[in-house]
Order: C-alpha cells, then structure tokens, then sequence
C-alpha cells in the first residue's frame, strides 16, 4: 500500500514567484496534491517581493523562477536575503543544468535555506522531495 503524503496536509505556507500564470497554476496543483493548502502567489519579482512584504505570516518556502522580465530569480534571492529570510528555497527554471547551478551557487552565497534547484516542467517527485528535506530540517 503507498503510504505517501497524499490526502495528508502538509502544515507549510508557500509561495510561488513565476511571471508564467501556467506555470503557477501548474506548481500550485502539485502542491495541492502533495498536500499542501497554504498557497500564496506572485505574477514576477516586483510583485513577488511586495506579496512578501505584505503577508502576515512569511512563507516556510519559496518555490521561485529564474528567468522573470522584471525581478529576476537571482535578485529575488539578493532581496530574499537583505530581508533575512530564512525558510526553505526552491529555484526553477527551463534553462537547463547550467543555470541552475549557478542559481544554486548565489541562493548558497546569500545564506539562505537552499533546498535545490528543479527542472521546467517540475515533476511532482522532485517537489515532494524538496519538501520533505525542509520538514525534516524544522
């Protein structure tokens, strides 16, 4: 019998920061799946950093793109980290191996709780991967 988290909540708060509203769309359902409730959005960086500064209770993770127009994933990182935020970090993005581990290096550099980079399409496995090291940190 798989006795996965499925059908089980998952007790995080989490934000997506993408200017692709699929791709939000997309991650908000496997974390809906995953068992995750506590969603929170962001149409691009600027966006992203405003619906941070305004949330009551911080996220525990970040689930952010690389390639935004505006605010890019590194800058968000940088500004994530003057912000002294401290929760889990997931950086994604359809620009392959190369820029994902550069994503990784900076989110490493700015002292943040830097769960690993995934792939465009994210896959729902590397999702609950993701989570399930930060619930096992806390």
């Amino acid at each position: 019998m798989n006795t996965s988290a499925q059908n089980q909540e998952i007790p995080l708060k989490v934000m997506i920061i993408d200017d692709d509203e699929f791709q939000v769309e997309f991650v908000s359902d496997l974390l809906n799946e995953l068992g995750v409730d506590d969603i929170i959005t962001a149409n691009g960086g600027k966006n992203g950093l405003a619906t941070f500064d305004k949330a009551q209770r911080k996220p525990d993770l970040l689930i952010c793109d690389i390639q935004m127009p505006d605010i890019d994933g590194f800058e968000f990182m940088k500004a994530m980290g003057e912000r002294k935020y401290y929760g889990g970090v997931i950086l994604m993005s359809g620009q392959g191996a190369r820029v994902l581990y550069s994503a990784s290096l900076v989110a490493q550099l700015s002292r943040q709780n830097f769960l690993g980079t995934i792939e465009k399409p994210v896959q729902k496995e590397a999702l609950a991967s993701a989570i399930k090291q930060l619930l096992q940190a806390t």
